[in-house]
């Protein structure tokens, strides 16, 4: 699509390497994001970037961090605070570090971190009692049990995984987030915070699942409703787990609520729930695909889009119009893509919407559910192009009776405005058309849905 149907992009750049973007889903009212730098060779920091669309202007505010900065989360209850990951520093005295890579996946650049590395829950206080400059402010420390990795090499190095991630429950009041490495995923709950120090509620590991081959977690993603349920990637797996059952004092293994087995032919890197369907949820991988699934009936995806040429780092529904999908990887690419086959708009039309029988009753929420359940076993594939069969009436593109042209399954638009490879892609908590994708340079893009798609959604 060209760039004149597609908008503007508004570039907000620094001279620093990032992995980690978040939008700060607790203010509602303005297009605010939040960025970590790596810290590699000075000192960390946290860019918290608006994008003002009266005046189509960004302005930043950047706070000092401790270290650099791995990743992070916004915290829905509270915008002024972010959850983040540490790099850590390497001491004098500790010889305690692990490597990995940085950058895309042919890149030669390394980045030491403390294996010590902690998650902090941070403050962005502007308040200049100590100078003028702004620092974060720890509000408390998260620091999980050590968990040594299950490979070989790590097994003998003897050596603690650090975290590289964190997700927030979206809900306000729930007040949990769980923290990710490779070796295992722990659950807080940060609902007292007057804690400087909470102890973790949750633990899914290769201790605590003996039975269970836990190796090598990308990520994890919290049902949008359920505080109990989250889901977790190892390798090519999907899992999803209940934190009311109790690992520990279980008679056998536990198995996991869903587990989708070779959801993917490489590694998982990306999860995400759609925000108005609970159980539907898309993820990405190393093989360049992003598939949807079904959780209900997770035998086959239901619909897969493979417009990355490699590794897919991000994916997330739009949390207001869930048939639109972003997906971001070290291709350098951002995709927005169109999954309505797939979303609660094909489920409205077919209980009571605009292209359904004017007759028919929306007080029936069991239909909701019929509505899925007959495109279950109709596992579709999308290429580049738009692909729609003309046997089913709902793939339609046109509205027969008023000539209106509607969504389909596919590519909306691609964005190539990054250079280097786009760690993560997030849709604004204030304008559901504007999202912001974050690549390793350091260069931060904001975009909008094409005019074209935004049409087809609203009439």
């Amino acid at each position: 699509m060209d760039a004149a149907s597609r908008g503007t992009s508004y570039v907000y750049g620094i001279e620093r390497h990032t992995l980690c973007l978040a939008s700060l889903t607790g203010d509602t009212s303005n297009n605010r994001f939040a960025l970590g730098t790596l810290g590699i060779t000075e000192p960390g920091e946290i860019h918290v970037v608006d994008f003002r669309s009266d005046e189509n202007t960004l302005q930043s505010t950047v706070y000092n961090h401790t270290s650099g900065v791995r990743a992070l989360a916004s915290t829905p209850w509270d915008p002024s605070h972010l959850l983040v990951v540490n790099c850590g520093r390497t001491s004098a005295s500790s010889n305690e570090t692990t490597t990995i890579t940085a950058g895309s996946p042919a890149s030669s650049s390394f980045l030491s971190v403390s294996a010590g590395a902690a998650v902090e829950l941070v403050a962005l206080s502007s308040d200049q009692e100590h100078g003028p400059e702004n620092e974060t402010q720890r509000i408390a420390l998260l620091q999980p049990a050590a968990h040594t990795d299950s490979s070989q090499y790590h097994q003998q190095q003897q050596r603690p995984v650090p975290p590289h991630a964190v997700v927030c429950h979206p809900a306000t009041h729930s007040k949990r987030a769980a923290v990710v490495s490779t070796a295992s995923v722990t659950i807080w709950d940060l609902s007292h915070q007057s804690e400087d120090r909470p102890a973790p509620i949750f633990t899914v590991s290769a201790s605590t699942q003996p039975m269970t081959i836990i190796d090598d977690i990308g990520t994890a993603a919290w049902h949008p409703t359920n505080i109990n349920q989250f889901s977790t990637t190892d390798s090519t797996c999907i899992r999803t787990w209940d934190t009311r059952v109790d690992l520990h004092k279980a008679q056998g293994p536990v198995t996991t609520a869903t587990a989708v087995d070779c959801a993917h032919s490489a590694k998982i890197r990306a999860l995400n729930y759609n925000p108005n369907l609970p159980y539907i949820l898309a993820s990405g991988g190393d093989d360049g695909a992003v598939r949807i699934w079904d959780l209900r009936n997770p035998a086959t995806a239901l619909l897969e889009l493979a417009n990355h040429s490699h590794w897919v780092y991000s994916v997330e529904f739009n949390p207001n119009h869930d048939q639109l999908l972003l997906s971001a990887g070290s291709d350098g690419l951002v995709n927005l893509e169109s999954a309505v086959s797939v979303s609660s708009a094909h489920v409205v039309a077919g209980i009571g919407g605009r292209h359904s029988d004017p007759d028919a009753s929306t007080s029936r929420p069991h239909q909701q559910a019929s509505a899925l359940d007959n495109i279950a076993d109709k596992p579709r594939a999308s290429g580049t192009e738009h692909t729609h069969g003309a046997e089913e009436n709902s793939d339609s593109d046109t509205d027969d009776n008023e000539g209106v042209q509607r969504p389909v399954d596919g590519l909306v638009a691609q964005f190539d405005d990054h250079e280097t490879s786009v760690y993560a892609a997030h849709w604004s908590a204030a304008d559901p058309w504007l999202f912001a994708s974050l690549s390793f340079d350091g260069r931060m893009v904001i975009n909008f849905v094409p005019r074209e798609e935004k049409y087809k959604i609203l009439l």
